[in-house]
This record gives structure tokens, sequence and C-alpha cells, in this order.
């Protein structure tokens, strides 16, 4: 059993770093609405024995099973100052382990405001995690040829030049990446798991191109390396969603040697665990196997 440790609520400025300052946040700000006097409310908080993400609350202290847990009986206290002005004794626990949410990027026109707003990204999954989310999905390349693969619109690979999207800058694809670090790092600030959809290695038959330089030859290595540095770039990326079948764009005579060769095993390589998310529409037979000799968590 870890030890409770000593925390007060304080008047300073929200600069969250992790689950349990976002809830330590909510909580000063519930406070601070019904104009108790912060200096005067002390409480303990820390993470103690108990299944995980839940949560106790007892007479000036406030505990969690684990970290997500923790802020979730903050966020429980914020909502009893707010609606009561006191707290209560109280215990939680999750009923269903995931609770998750997924949202597709299908036209830049329509999503360049939000997708680019820190702002939006911080509402958001402020709004997610005091719904008690714990697990977001956000999908690239889902029946459309925009961002198909989205490898290089994140970044640029030196051992494969040709491989490149036609008229997009090097400043915008630095803000791509830069914006993808930041969605699953506020994600991971929230208590929420971020999951990575990869939906299209390849355009579809019927698609017009959007990236050039990609080969039967090489797509295979360059997805390796883009993903393998992806996940090294935005490390709080905590699970990669991979749809497989012919919609991924890759023909069905070579999927399990594409996907288990290649992108399992960038995965596998990440240096920290990262689960392996396989969408289940149409997998080819012996996929699951081609993940669990890869040595993904699946």
């Amino acid at each position: 059993m870890r030890p409770v440790a000593a925390l007060w609520v304080l008047v300073c400025a929200a600069a969250w770093a992790g689950p349990r300052e976002f809830g330590m946040e909510e909580l000063k700000r519930a406070l601070a609405a019904r104009g108790m006097d912060m200096s005067r409310f002390p409480i303990r908080t820390g993470v103690a024995a108990g299944p995980p993400e839940s949560f106790r609350i007892e007479p000036g202290r406030i505990t969690g099973g684990d970290e997500r847990g923790l802020m979730y009986g903050l966020l429980e206290a914020a909502e009893q100052i707010r609606q009561q002005g006191r707290l209560r004794p109280a215990t939680g626990a999750p009923a269903t382990p995931i609770r998750g949410i997924r949202r597709f990027l299908h036209n830049e026109d329509l999503e360049e405001d939000w997708y680019y707003s820190r702002e939006h990204w911080l509402d958001f999954f402020a709004m997610l995690a005091r719904n008690r989310f714990n697990r977001f999905n956000l999908v690239f390349a889902h029946q459309t040829n925009y961002l198909a693969p989205p490898y290089p619109f994140w970044l640029s690979l030196p051992e494969f030049p040709q491989i490149r999207v036609p008229g997009l800058t090097a400043a915008e694809q630095s803000r791509n990446l830069e914006m993808l670090r930041f969605i699953s790092q506020t994600a991971e600030d929230h208590g929420i798991d971020f999951a990575l959809g990869v939906w299209e290695h390849n355009i579809q038959t019927n698609m017009k191109p959007t990236v050039e330089g990609l080969t039967r030859d090489n797509i295979g290595p360059y997805s390796y390396a883009a993903l393998r540095k992806i996940l090294a770039e935005c490390p709080a990326i905590s699970s990669v969603q991979m749809r497989t079948n012919a919609e991924s764009g890759i023909p069905a005579d070579q999927q399990v040697d594409f996907f288990g060769n290649w992108v399992f095993r960038a995965i596998r390589e990440a240096g920290r665990p990262v689960m392996l998310d396989l969408r289940a529409w149409a997998l080819a037979g012996g996929m699951i196997d081609a993940a669990r000799r890869a040595g993904v968590p699946l």
C-alpha cells in the first residue's frame, strides 16, 4: 500500500500536468464558486490500495485506487461542493472497464477550425473526464483520400525522400505533428487513454492519391519506420487501432505479411507498452496469430 500524500487546496494558477492535478483544479474552482475559504479547507489526497479507477471520500481525505481513480474522487468532491457546499463520504468504482468515444477526420475545410484549436481540446477532454470516459479514439483516413495514409502529413523520413504530400509545407507538417502530440498528451493529462486510429495505409482503389512515392515494395518498410517515429514523437499514444481489411488499401494477399512484419513490429518496438486494437470487420485469416507472434498486447 502506498502512503497517502498530504496535499492542501491552495489558490494558484491552473496548470495541471496529469489527472490528479486536473481533479484538484476542478475542486479549487468549485470551492471558489462557493466563496469558501480554501486555506481553511485542508484535504489529504493520494493513491491507496483499491481497485483500478475506484475512489473513496472520507473526512479530510480523498484517495483513489490509482491516479485516474483519485481524479474521479476529486471530481466527485468538486460536484458535491457545487451542489451542497460540503463533502460527504462516498465511494465509487466503474461498472465497465472501457468507456470510450470515437471521432473521425474526413474533411479539412470543415474540421480545421476546431481540430487546431487547443482550447477546444482542453474543453473536450475536461468534459470527457467529468463524465468518466477513459478512452478516446481519433481515426485518420476513413473512406477518404484525405490523410491517407496519415504518416507523411506528420513527418518526413530521410530514408524515404520520395514519399511526400505534394503542396504540404514543412511548417504545415510540423504543425500537424505538434497538434497530434498536443491532443494525445491532453487526453493523458485528463486520465484518458488515447488510441490512434490508422484506417488506411494506402488509398483504396477508387480514390485519387494525396501522397506520392508509395509503392508495393516500399510501403511496408516505410510504414514501419513512420509508425515507430510517430510513437516516439507522441509518447502519450497508448493504443494504436488498425483496420486491416481491403479498405486499408492493402491487397488481400499482402495483408497478414504487411501488418505482421511491419506495422505490428513497429508497435512492439515502441519502447513502452502500446496496445494494438484490431478492427474485426473482414479480418484476414491468420491476422490475430500474426499479432500474437509479433508480441504486442492485443
